[in-house]
């Protein structure tokens, strides 16, 4: 992490002055960290946005057309397992790592590479039990990757900058959800080469990252004895000893669950609650898609910046998970494709703001700045596990709840609570 022992908060505001009462200025190689950071991010959450909502779904409605719902709620409950145990542990395995390479670049690499060849073989499935091997291990790798590639915020950018890194991330982050949501839809007939593709795509992503922003070598770094039972007892924060870190968690996990409970059964929604034919909700998917990026692009942009100038970032988070309660509940209201447009740009103005702010405030509550990467991984259970549970909560929705009015009431319900779950944070404001 680069902090400067010169750095001050101001009393007004809460942004840091150095001693001439300056702000400081950006750091060494701050473009190309930032550029490389975005070119990662979005091929990786290109594929988050191209898989669940629109391959995923085609080729689980193509080999098991009555049972769709249920069965991509069982696939997706089985991959989250698998990824919620793989952030963690990777990110406290690349905080170990001692190699000439660094301690990131090597988890990131391998998890890009094997990733992108799980999505490649995916695209190749016939049946459920292939899709759902081939899906766990591409949502595992994938978050072998993700885990290190969150830890470059903490790292490598001072407290100071993090709101406009977060705005960057975040921007990129809906940039990849949007546009590879978008790119889906243009192979809904050609399923496999889609998956090869996006496999290729963050494979590519990771590798611009990786070369333009070497790590130094910490092949000669001293690290502490392995020790099973210690190493698996860091995974538990006490939320006692760290209620901050709680609450955050809670707080994005029930955001991101709410979310994706309705984003991951988009397609679905459009067919069974709007009354779209197959086609019609494939080439609607990626137009709602690019409803949404005006709005979110303008938040990010924005929002960002405005909470390093104010000093804050709690108000910002519960604005947007307000307003996502909001977004959710006009198609609940009146079940139709202008519904749907009006929910996709409020979504673009509160995921905006929301993904412009919490990564700057998730790095605020982190309780060891050593091993950042291990806990952004515990944070990313709370990013990750919702995105792969969603589908299986949809499922129970809509199959034992009342249909698709129940799960947007559902998500509702979720993303209030979320924005109750962020007041009680004390260390950020």
């Amino acid at each position: 992490m680069i902090t400067s022992s010169s750095e001050r908060t101001a009393v007004s505001g809460g942004a840091p002055l150095d001693e001439s009462g300056a702000r400081p200025g950006r750091t060494p190689g701050e473009r190309r960290l930032l550029g490389g950071l975005m070119a990662n991010s979005i091929t990786l959450f290109a594929v988050y946005g191209a898989v669940p909502t629109v391959l995923l779904a085609d080729l689980v409605g193509e080999i098991d057309p009555g049972g769709k719902a249920t069965a991509l709620g069982v696939i997706s409950a089985i991959s989250a397992v698998g990824s919620a145990l793989a952030n963690p542990i990777a990110g406290a395995l690349s905080d170990r790592t001692r190699s000439r390479f660094g301690r990131r670049a090597p988890w990131m690499a391998g998890g890009a590479l094997l990733g992108g060849l799980s999505l490649i073989a995916l695209g190749s499935g016939n049946s459920l039990v292939w899709v759902a091997v081939a899906w766990t291990l591409a949502q595992m790798c994938l978050n072998v990757l993700q885990a290190p590639l969150t830890a470059v915020v903490p790292d490598r950018t001072p407290a100071h900058r993090r709101g406009y890194f977060s705005s960057a991330a975040g921007l990129a982050q809906m940039l990849g959800g949007g546009l590879g949501t978008a790119l889906a839809a243009g192979f809904a007939n050609a399923l496999g080469l889609g998956f090869t593709v996006f496999g290729l795509l963050v494979i590519a992503g990771t590798a611009v990252f990786v070369l333009l922003n070497r790590e130094p070598s910490t092949a000669g770094a001293q690290v502490a004895p392995f020790h099973l039972k210690t190493f698996l007892a860091g995974f538990w924060v006490s939320p006692r000893r760290h209620p901050d870190f709680a609450w955050a968690f809670l707080g994005r996990f029930l955001m991101v669950l709410g979310y994706f409970s309705v984003a991951s059964y988009q397609l679905y929604i459009l067919e069974d609650y709007i009354g779209l034919s197959h086609s019609s909700a494939n080439h609607l998917v990626p137009l709602l898609s690019l409803a949404m990026l005006p709005g979110m692009i303008l938040m990010i942009v924005v929002m960002g910046p405005l909470s390093d100038r104010l000093g804050r970032r709690k108000p910002f988070v519960v604005a947007a998970s307000l307003g996502m309660a909001l977004a959710l509940a006009v198609p609940l209201a009146v079940p139709s494709e202008g519904a749907m447009f009006a929910y996709s740009v409020l979504v673009g103005l509160s995921f905006g703001t929301y993904m412009a702010v919490d990564t700057a405030l998730m790095t605020q509550v982190l309780p060891n700045p050593d091993d950042a990467a291990k806990d952004m991984g515990v944070l990313n259970i709370a990013n990750a596990g919702p995105q792969a549970l969603a589908p299986a909560l949809a499922a129970v929705a809509v199959t034992l709840l009342g249909g698709y009015r129940s799960l947007f009431a559902v998500a509702i319900v979720l993303i209030v609570a979320a924005a109750l779950s962020v007041k009680p944070i004390r260390s950020v404001r």
